[in-house]
């Protein structure tokens, strides 16, 4: 649950088997501030905010999608930012 924008994992992004559509994925900081967001699949955040490299640390993410059956899924967790 790491990832290293200089590295070889560059992008935080939901992998997401069996799913029609994706709602949302979304990554906040510690203090809740909203760093990223898309409804894209193969897309995530590459540790930028306003071009701006973020801090190493412990990040959130929640996403929300809508499985083949037509089921709405959502998760959450966190990953790590290493510089």
């Amino acid at each position: 649950n790491a990832f290293t924008p200089e590295g070889k994992n560059k992008i935080l992004q939901p992998v997401a088997p069996g799913m029609a559509s994706l709602n949302y994925f979304r990554v906040y900081n510690r203090w809740g501030q909203l760093m990223y967001q898309t409804k894209q699949f193969n897309q995530g955040w590459n540790g930028l905010l306003n071009g701006k490299m973020q801090d190493s640390g412990t990040y959130v993410w929640m996403v929300s999608g809508v499985d083949y059956t037509g089921k709405t899924i959502s998760k959450k967790g966190t990953s790590v930012l290493i510089r």
